[in-house]
């Protein structure tokens, strides 16, 4: 019989409604498992494999999944999970209780199984067998053990729900955890409390590895549910509200990630903090509680620290780096690059710039950096606060010179002499200069100039005079330029303009010799001539006179002054001409002596 499509059509609609689907589960044989579309997850159950969420598509889980170890849930970016009133939980966690951690304190382990048995035996389980010479005493009541050369210690004790209080000392130098902590009763049934499961005082949690991996590169939130035992990477939002993070810390939060953690607690990190950020990741972390003590709620982790700078082999002081405020001292390489601090696990106190401590205190490094040069020119540095990313940048502000111009004040000069001239001088940089000295050439050669040094403040010009000698005939022009000093070689392009400037051509000419004496020659010989006849004149005269007077002096004697002027006025005195004398005789000289006394007044003979 032939039925009618339509009819065949909703016969079978009504056929698959009646067949029941499954519900969505997770694989439990270590398959692989692509969710394309939405789905949620309901049910209690365990999940044995990997499931990858892909773009567009949101996995919720709203039951108690038991994580198998090893298996792991991806979320490709613009994918989702959400964990809502559910639960994440790892099969085998791997935690352990420090007991050495205060070696002022004892550590102290509260126990309680409940009413097993009126007696029985507790076994306490290290996560090594105990060096022989080491101390770890552990003590129950009255009684001590010391657990040197084993790996587990045990007591009889009442197991009728009384609290067992286990007091543990160490003298030991391995870091060493308590594992677990069973109770054996008659029958060989036992009890066992995880160490994330026994109350603790002075011995914090700490978990060795996670059972199963979260890789959110696009969003993760977790609601009013637990995550235990998980290793969590974060590459987009991950939110934490009313959330419990058991034994899944640290948060690996990439560069691109935004965490925020809102009345939540985090307990037992596997690190010394609950939240790693890198780089550039940003954290809103609300009323909540982490691992506390010496763990960290969260600190900022920068991959490495580098910094770029304007000058090669340049001097940098470096103060107060990271968590351990670290100071040292370092140069640029020749590109004026370094880096400061690598990736490694030694240096990671130095990568962090940011953290909050166990007690919920917000903490940021205090660091600074100065770059320096020193030169002839000046000592030019900067200080900066550190940079709080992976990469920095510093630059020097520093001169930049350049002579613009070099002016002789003549185009003729004469050689072996000398032509003044200005040469002008610029500072069109950001720092001062000092003591900059110039310098002229002839070509390859140095000029024979004065010498020229001028000091230059920022955005200065100075005009600055100089002499230059030449010594053979010829054109020649003066180029100048500034002696940059051997501290700024790596940086000359930036402080200096080497090519200088040029003058105009300078034409030098040797001296024309001229016959004639110049003027001034005359002048002097002429003035000698006259000096010397005036000399001459006067010492034939001095000697004329000399002779007169000897000659006088012979001939004449001497007499009273005031007689021989009375008598020459009262009569005339007779002359050697007016007496004639023998030559042969000596009267004349008689005569003439008596002719001077016969002058006399006749009244002195009469009386």
């Amino acid at each position: 019989m032939r039925t009618h499509k339509p009819v065949a059509a909703l016969l079978l609609v009504l056929l698959m409604l009646g067949v029941p689907f499954g519900a969505a589960q997770p694989p439990t044989q270590g398959d692989s498992t692509t969710i394309t579309e939405s789905e949620t997850w309901t049910e209690d159950g365990g999940m044995d494999g990997h499931v990858l969420v892909m773009d567009g598509a949101v996995l919720t889980v709203s039951a108690n999944i038991s994580m198998a170890t090893g298996s792991s849930i991806t979320v490709e970016s613009g994918g989702q999970l959400v964990v809502t009133n559910g639960a994440l939980l790892s099969d085998d966690l791997n935690a352990g209780l420090r007991v050495d951690a205060n070696p002022f304190a004892p550590s102290v382990l509260t126990l309680n199984f409940g009413d097993l048995a009126d007696e029985g035996v507790l076994q306490l389980k290290f996560d090594h067998i105990i060096s022989d010479g080491g101390t770890v005493d552990v003590t129950y009541g009255n009684t001590t053990i010391n657990a040197s050369g084993t790996d587990i210690v045990q007591f009889d004790v009442p197991l009728n729900a009384t609290d067992l209080e286990i007091s543990i000392e160490t003298s030991y130098f391995t870091p060493t955890y308590v594992m677990w902590a069973k109770a054996i009763h008659s029958g060989g049934d036992a009890s066992t409390l995880m160490a994330q499961e026994i109350t603790a005082t002075e011995a914090p949690l700490y978990w060795f590895q996670s059972g199963f991996d979260i890789h959110a590169h696009g969003d993760l939130t977790v609601t009013s549910s637990m995550v235990s035992g998980a290793n969590i990477h974060c590459e987009g939002l991950c939110k934490f509200d009313n959330a419990e993070l058991v034994g899944s810390a640290p948060v690996d939060a990439a560069s691109t990630a935004s965490v925020s953690v809102i009345n939540s607690i985090i307990s037992g990190s596997r690190t010394d903090e609950d939240i790693i950020l890198r780089d550039e990741a940003t954290i809103a972390y609300t009323n909540s509680q982490g691992t506390g003590g010496t763990t960290d709620a969260w600190i900022r982790l920068l991959t490495e620290r580098t910094l770029s700078t304007n000058i090669p082999n340049g001097s940098l002081d470096i103060y107060n780096i990271g968590w351990g405020a670290a100071d040292w001292n370092d140069l640029t390489d020749e590109n004026g690059y370094i880096v400061l601090v690598d990736q490694g696990a030694t240096n990671e106190h130095k990568r962090i710039v940011a953290w909050m401590d166990g007690d919920g205190v917000e903490h940021q490094e205090d660091a600074s950096i100065t770059l320096s040069i020193s030169s002839s020119w000046g000592v030019y540095s900067r200080t900066i606060d550190a940079p709080t990313t992976s990469s920095g940048n510093i630059e020097l502000e520093l001169p930049f010179v350049q002579v613009t111009a070099v002016a002789p004040e003549t185009n003729v000069g004469v050689a072996n002499k000398s032509v003044s001239g200005m040469v002008t001088v610029e500072n069109t940089g950001a720092a001062d200069a000092t003591s900059i000295s110039i310098w002229c050439y002839e070509g390859d050669d140095i000029a024979d100039t004065t010498q020229m040094v001028v000091s230059l403040a920022a955005g200065e010009s100075k005009d600055v005079p100089f002499t230059w000698y030449a010594y053979k005939a010829g054109d020649a022009a003066l180029s100048c330029k500034p002696l940059l000093p051997n501290a700024l070689n790596g940086i000359a392009d930036l402080v200096v303009d080497t090519d200088g400037a040029t003058s105009p051509v300078v034409t030098w000419e040797y001296a024309v010799e001229v016959e004639e004496a110049p003027l001034i020659i005359y002048i002097v010989a002429i003035a000698g001539f006259v000096a010397l006849a005036l000399f001459a004149a006067s010492q034939r005269n001095k000697q004329e006179k000399e002779y007169v007077t000897y000659a006088d002096s012979a001939d004449d004697v001497e007499e009273p002054e005031e007689e021989h002027e009375e008598e020459s006025r009262e009569e005339p005195v007779e002359t050697m001409d007016d007496v004639v004398v023998d030559e042969g005789s000596e009267e004349p000289d008689e005569l003439a002596q008596s002719s001077i006394y016969d002058l006399q007044d006749t009244d002195e003979d009469d009386d």
